[in-house]
């Protein structure tokens, strides 16, 4: 996860509306693609705060134990 940049936030959003637009995506990648979406942050604040959810103990902790 890179730092928040809205133009990235609404491409993402744009590739999932595109995808729900097909008439053939199977039912439950289309249930999947609409959480996606839904859940999708709208701001730097709600994007920061599924950083740190996602990375409790810092995205820098998390990498370290990656690389070893």
């Amino acid at each position: 996860m890179g730092p928040y940049n809205e133009d990235i936030q609404y491409r993402r959003a744009a590739s999932l509306g595109a995808v729900l637009l097909e008439p053939t995506v199977d039912p439950d990648f289309r249930r999947i693609y609409e959480h996606k979406l839904r859940t999708l942050a709208r701001s730097e604040s709600d994007y920061n705060e599924r950083v740190k959810a996602v990375y409790p103990n810092g995205i820098n902790t998390h990498l370290r134990a990656v690389i070893e």
